[in-house]
């Protein structure tokens, strides 16, 4: 169990930071903001860390039992965030970007694939 959730926390903050390194700069101009202060890691790291276990806990109660299972329940949950960001982005969340398609996107596209993954890989432990 605890190396389950060690290994879903790491991929997922290790793959934030390779996702956001690559489109990060798009992100931030599609958001039309400025980064002068530094996001609150503590915050993040508790979030993370929260929907890790959140994760691991479902895929134990769906009596998952293959690699493949874990990935198609991981993408699951990836896709009811990007439903929950859609429902934000109907109502404006997107409204000062240019291109709140690509913004939509870019913020999505991250959680999908990464809990995709973490599902996937905490299957070697479960």
């Amino acid at each position: 169990m605890f190396l389950a959730i060690l290994t879903g926390f790491i991929i997922y903050m290790v793959s934030g930071m390779i996702y956001y390194s690559i489109l990060g700069k798009r992100w931030v101009d599609l958001l039309h903001i400025k980064l002068d202060k530094q996001p609150n890691y503590g915050l993040l790291t508790l979030v993370t860390l929260l929907t890790t276990l959140l994760l691991f806990g479902i895929l134990n109660l769906s009596q998952a039992e293959t690699i493949m299972d874990g990935a198609i329940i991981g993408g699951s949950v990836g896709l009811i965030v990007a439903l929950a960001y859609a429902k934000d982005f109907i109502f404006s969340l997107g409204s000062n970007s240019k291109n709140a398609i690509s913004l939509y996107c870019v913020a999505v596209g991250y959680h999908v694939i990464a809990l995709t993954v973490i599902g996937a890989v905490m299957m070697f432990f479960i």
